[in-house]
């Protein structure tokens, strides 16, 4: 997983078609890409990467930050 080392402090700027990385207990998970997000709930929804599961991330269990798509060669 690549992203860069600044982590989201709440959903304000999140929008549709960032790409992140969620971790929990200070390990990533997963990335994929934010489909919907209510900031006032401070829950996002995304499309995990590989899978296409669509994963509900809270900011209250998971930290995120902002990932690039990672393309084979």
């Amino acid at each position: 997983m690549t992203a860069n080392n600044v982590w989201i402090l709440g959903l304000a700027r999140v929008q549709p078609g960032d790409r992140v990385e969620a971790g929990e207990h200070r390990r990533p998970c997963f990335t994929g890409t934010v489909s919907e997000v209510a900031p006032q709930l401070g829950i996002a929804w995304v499309l995990e990467d590989g899978t296409g599961l669509r994963r509900l991330v809270s900011v209250r269990n998971h930290r995120l930050r902002r990932s690039q798509l990672v393309t084979a060669v």
